[in-house]
């Protein structure tokens, strides 16, 4: 494929290291991932998660924490499926230290990824650079996961009042959550900016057609 100047991308090479991964061989792992690095080929959450079973495997959760600092360095916000292997590689070697630890780390880098973005949108706004629908799906999609729900209010109000976009999914989280009053001002503004049909509104669900 590379002989025949076809650069392959993040969710080829994932595939790859997902066979080594699976094999539990850790070296062509890391070469695969090395190929990466040299290929400007960027990684994704998905190729991070492999490099940390690779290591929690090995029992090596020291490499595996360098993986997830890496990542967060890179702006790669971690999953589940990022701290899962290395819980199981704690509890396996049964240091409650350790678990303690992790729990704190997984707070921290959430902290350390939420300043990131502000920062950013920050940035945006100084130098008058127009947020489009995935930087407000980003932004809603941060605060809703932290419960930080005035802060994913005003993120939507933005995004349908002022820019006249189509708010994300996360909308409906604000029901499921019992943030009723939001949430129905939230759909009432929709309806005015003809984004939900009025029907779909009258049950305050969300819309099937």
């Amino acid at each position: 494929m590379i002989h025949m100047g076809c650069d392959p991308n993040a969710v080829t090479l994932n595939n790859l290291i997902r066979v080594h991964v699976k094999a539990g061989r850790t070296e062509k792992v890391l070469q695969v991932y090395d190929q990466m690095k040299r290929l400007h080929c960027e990684p994704d959450v998905i190729t991070y998660n492999f490099l940390v079973r690779c290591h929690c495997k090995d029992m090596n959760r020291e490499e595996a924490i360098k993986v997830l600092d890496n990542m967060v360095k890179r702006g790669c916000e971690p999953n589940a499926s990022t701290f899962n292997p290395i819980f199981q590689s704690v509890m396996k070697s049964q240091d409650v230290n350790a678990a303690h630890q992790l729990f704190a780390k997984t707070k921290e880098l959430k902290s350390k990824l939420t300043d990131t973005v502000v920062k950013f949108k920050k940035e945006m706004d100084e130098n008058e650079i127009e947020p489009n629908e995935n930087t407000f799906r980003i932004l809603i999609s941060m605060y809703c996961s932290m419960g930080h729900w005035n802060n994913a209010y005003k993120y939507f109000r933005e995004m349908i009042e002022d820019k006249c976009l189509r708010p994300s999914p996360q909308v409906y989280e604000m029901r499921k959550v019992g943030q009723l009053n939001k949430y129905e001002e939230l759909v009432h503004k929709m309806v005015d900016r003809e984004f939900m049909d009025k029907r779909c509104s009258e049950n305050l669900g969300r819309p099937s057609c």
